[in-house]
């Protein structure tokens, strides 16, 4: 790994220096033009790894290549929920204008499995060993998503870009239950695996918008790229978003006997009423160093 991480790197730089040995040739063209394609990761990882090698580092660590979503640079954000990395693309329009996204999406679905005692087995059998089995589905969606565009300024090799995009971004963290055993009118206290399911006899047969968010906003930036090879370049560049949070209500739903009622009833709980938040602040949207190739 050290060895490819180095000859990347190697490339790079000796690129550069050829081409800046030659940068006068007019059949060299380094800067994009209309109809190019872009893909970019952030490269603080690749020069961090490198540096590393050469400073007596002996914990260093590729963590990999890819975009910063934006909604990773605040601490209030849950890192199980949000993508911890993004798909950043480019395509120009003209020779001095393009579009531009930041894409981020993490879906997970994780289901725990649980057994416990079949209570219908038990009630003919008060020594018989058999199981049921109860299933807790957790699931995670999230998504960062950066739509704009950007203008370049510069027809050499380095280049100032200034760009501006919409924001959106949602996460939710949701849970379902499902148990081996029936809650009846004759069970009403049924056997579960599942620790922390039941409360006041209710058994919890979905959690809903956990932690379940809204981010919606602008977001405007500037930047510089250097272009150390036709069509390759190391950008740095700085956001400034302004965007609003709103959460949905946090619930569950559970079932349990009504002895008032003398039946089993289904009902809803309201745990929290959802919260509101407006950030305006500069970040790394996509990366603060980052590095480009064009197509």
């Amino acid at each position: 790994m050290k060895k490819v991480i180095i000859l990347i790197i190697t490339g790079i730089v000796s690129a550069g220096v050829m081409s800046a040995q030659d940068g006068a040739r007019p059949d060299r063209v380094y800067v994009p033009e209309s109809g190019d394609f872009a893909i970019g990761f952030d490269a603080s990882p690749l020069f961090r790894y490198v540096g590393n090698l050469f400073n007596g580092n002996t914990a260093n660590t590729f963590t990999g290549l890819a975009g910063t979503p934006f909604t990773s640079h605040y601490d209030y954000f849950q890192s199980d929920i949000m993508p911890a990395v993004s798909i950043m693309a480019k395509y120009m329009l003209t020779d001095e204008f393009a579009l531009r996204a930041n894409v981020g999406l993490l879906v997970r679905s994780a289901s725990d499995r649980y057994f416990a005692a079949d209570d219908a087995a038990l009630l003919d059998n008060p020594l018989s060993e058999a199981k049921v089995t109860d299933v807790l589905t957790t699931n995670r969606t999230g998504v960062s998503l950066m739509l704009g565009g950007e203008y370049r300024l510069g027809k050499r090799r380095v280049q100032g870009v200034f760009g501006f995009g919409v924001l959106f971004a949602m996460q939710n963290l949701g849970e379902k239950y499902k148990y081996g055993n029936a809650l009846t009118s004759v069970n009403q206290n049924p056997s579960t695996g599942i620790q922390g399911s039941v409360s006041d006899g209710y058994r919890t047969l979905k959690h809903a918008n956990s932690g379940a968010s809204y981010y919606t906003g602008l977001t405007g930036s500037a930047g510089v790229e250097w272009f150390v090879a036709p069509k390759i370049s190391i950008g740095a560049e700085v956001n400034l978003s302004a965007y609003y949070m709103f959460g949905s209500q946090e619930y569950t739903v559970s079932e349990g006997y009504n002895a008032a009622l003398g039946k089993v009833e289904t009902r809803t709980d309201i745990l929290s009423p959802g919260d509101r938040q407006f950030v305006l602040g500069t970040e790394s949207l996509g990366g603060a160093l980052y590095m480009t190739f064009w197509f």
